[in-house]
């Protein structure tokens, strides 16, 4: 079955608002994600949010792996820009990414103004798997008290991701998806730690 590309994709960017106004919850997008037929150097989910989220008046930079395919294949179907990553609304980290080249992201992207701080990135993480149980506890704007979450490699970035956003208003929003088709969103606002053993 082929995607409804208007419908698909407006359930994909439900998928995504809901996700991103409960930090820490996980939905799927197994449906959408299996209707993907072209040929991608990423995971499906990554395709359908690119499908939801890009358009010609964005841009985007893609970070591991084939990048140039990736790249290639988001303009063919978006009509989006690929940029710089220093100036890039969307970053797409793929599963091939180093540490090296994640923290290089977290480092150069851009986190918007006190002026303008929406004009900032959004990163995109391909990881392993997402649980809703573990030792990252998350906390802030659209959690009740706590969210207990793991997610594959976050040593790789966490760090990053909280110097980052250390001064709000500025910082970036995540959107991580995972290899069973689950999508998990950390906004700026919200607040990880570990939790002590």
């Amino acid at each position: 079955m082929a995607m409804d590309v208007v419908h698909d994709t407006q359930k994909g960017y439900r998928t995504i608002l809901h996700c991103m106004s409960r930090p820490g919850t996980i939905e799927n997008v197994r449906e959408i994600a299996d209707k993907v037929t072209v040929s991608i150097e990423c995971l499906s989910a990554t395709f359908v949010t690119s499908l939801t989220l890009l358009d010609r008046e964005v841009s985007f930079s893609v970070v591991g792996g084939d990048t140039k395919k990736m790249e290639e294949l988001f303009v063919a179907y978006t009509m989006a820009t690929s940029a710089s990553l220093k100036t890039a609304d969307y970053v797409f980290i793929t599963k091939q990414a180093s540490k090296e080249q994640i923290i290089s992201v977290f480092q150069n992207v851009k986190t918007g103004t006190l002026i303008n701080p929406q004009q900032s990135a959004t990163i995109i993480l391909e990881t392993e798997y997402l649980s809703n149980s573990g030792n990252l506890l998350l906390t802030g704007p659209g959690i009740e008290d706590t969210e207990e979450v793991s997610i594959a490699n976050d040593e790789y970035w966490l760090e990053a991701r909280n110097n980052v956003n250390s001064e709000y208003p500025l910082g970036v929003d995540m959107i991580l998806l995972d290899e069973f088709a689950h999508v998990m969103c950390l906004p700026r606002t919200t607040v990880t730690k570990i939790r002590e053993v």
